[in-house]
């Protein structure tokens, strides 16, 4: 029989078809562009909902690249949002700037922000990390913090 054709996006030179390889030689399957999981969400309180989506370097699978959506159901917008976040000491991370300070009011838009997270414990310990979020609402300054979890395996 002729060979199955390659999945879209696979370099033709993997051997197995890529994906198939994993199953069979008992690796960790590494997460691809095309199989990025469900987003999380990492905060939803006071009308603010912050959710991750995830997905791996292709080149190195240790790394893996975290884009966090910010938006608000209040009545009011959220102003002076400021992000932040720890990871252990196995990991390494950095943050891109936020696309802004004001998050608008009735989830009629959303501040985005880049988080890339370097795991040197990759497949031995997962990802873990602290939040907190400050902003401004109604002339009232709010800081929340929190741990995030939920990271599926392979991250």
């Amino acid at each position: 029989p002729a060979p199955a054709p390659q999945p879209a996006g696979m370099p033709a030179g993997m051997p197995g078809g890529g994906v198939g390889a994993d199953l069979m030689g008992g690796g960790v399957p590494m997460p691809s562009a095309g199989a990025a999981p469900a987003p999380i969400t990492a905060f939803d309180k006071g009308g603010l909902t912050i959710r991750f989506a995830l997905s791996k370097d292709p080149s190195n699978p240790s790394i893996s690249l975290v884009d966090a959506s910010f938006t608000n159901s209040n009545a009011s917008p959220l102003q002076g949002l400021v992000f932040q976040a720890a990871v252990p000491k196995y990991m390494k991370m950095q943050m891109q700037p936020a696309s802004g300070t004001t998050v608008p009011p009735g989830g009629q838009g959303e501040v985005k922000q880049q988080v890339k997270l370097a795991n040197s414990m990759h497949g031995q310990k997962p990802i873990a990390m602290r939040i907190k979020v400050e902003y401004t609402m109604d002339g009232n300054k709010v800081t929340e913090t929190g741990e995030v979890s939920g990271f599926p395996p392979g991250y």
